[in-house]
């Protein structure tokens, strides 16, 4: 339990650049405190807590596709929403949702710039708090759920070298489990940390090469949807709550193996030809910092 508390500490302390010492401070009691405050004890409860939860977010977002060294760069701002019902005997059931939008950069077959970016995630999720005494007092909160993720990436025209962009679609269904660590900074203040496992039960990727017929004596190209089956994301976050507001840095990690393999008939300047088209291995970071409000 011991070794717990520390490591949300010290995940605070390298994100931020401060030090918490609010469990050793909690655990010395001043000799002349009077009972009345002894049995008060601290003004916040480390248990999951029914109500609602406004943020939002500004983050880095890279995805990259190593073996085609695609990489697409965007500034995000996000905003999400988490509603929590905790039914009293320590279990409790929370749906949350995240939208975040920026203006992405591609490199790869050439470049291209201030393409419209955007992706939205859904969750429903339940779990069940474990409260423990020692280091001052935490809470373990292990949980599990199902999640939906949709982006969509709006890229068109032609890049720098001449290749034509098409739109790009990116849906998956994951399976979350984690566990959320809270533990107490002093009396008002509280740090909670979140570790995520998300397992893909299935991708699928829409890339709408219908918009490339036209170009080059290209004709016929029909859009291809692609599934994915391997793959897995992770996810930190460690937010520093005081009062009804709460701030910290976070962190998204997506890997994907490559998709099946589609076909497609098209006709190349009147002739018959055959497309072959994949979604390559994968993989997405998403680093950033949230602001949020309980009520």
């Amino acid at each position: 339990m011991k070794s717990s508390a520390c490591i949300t500490k010290l995940f605070w302390t390298a994100m931020t650049g401060f030090s918490l010492f609010g469990a050793h401070a909690n655990a010395q009691t001043v000799a002349d405190t009077s009972s009345s405050e002894l049995l008060a004890g601290p003004l916040v409860n480390l248990s999951t807590q029914t109500g609602n939860i406004l943020g939002l977010t500004l983050s880095g977002y890279q995805y990259n596709e190593p073996s085609l060294n695609v990489v697409i760069n965007a500034p995000m701002v996000g905003v999400d929403y988490t509603g929590t019902y905790a039914f009293g005997n320590d279990w409790f059931v929370k749906a949350d949702a995240r939208y975040a939008y920026g203006s992405a950069k591609y490199t790869g077959s050439g470049t291209q710039s201030n393409i419209p970016y955007s992706y939205y995630d859904l969750r429903g999720l339940f779990g069940y708090d474990f409260s423990f005494s020692g280091w001052g007092g935490f809470t373990l909160a292990p949980f599990a759920g199902l999640g939906y993720r949709y982006l969509f990436d709006n890229q068109t025209g032609t890049t720098s070298s001449g290749a034509v962009s098409y739109q790009r679609s990116s849906n998956y269904l994951y399976v979350p489990i984690g566990v959320t660590h809270r533990m107490l900074v002093n009396e008002t203040h509280k740090l909670e940390t979140t570790f995520e496992y998300d397992y893909l039960i299935q991708g699928t990727q829409v890339s709408h090469l219908s918009q490339i017929s036209g170009y080059s004596g290209i004709q016929g190209v029909n859009d291809i949807t692609n599934q994915q089956y391997r793959g897995y994301g992770l996810r930190l976050t460690s937010m520093y709550q005081f009062d009804s507001w709460s701030v910290g840095p976070y962190v998204t990690y997506w890997n994907i193996a490559q998709s099946n393999t589609v076909t497609s008939p098209l006709t190349v300047y009147g002739r018959s030809a055959t497309l072959t088209a994949y979604e390559p291995a994968n993989n997405t970071v998403d680093l950033g910092l949230k602001l949020a409000y309980s009520f």
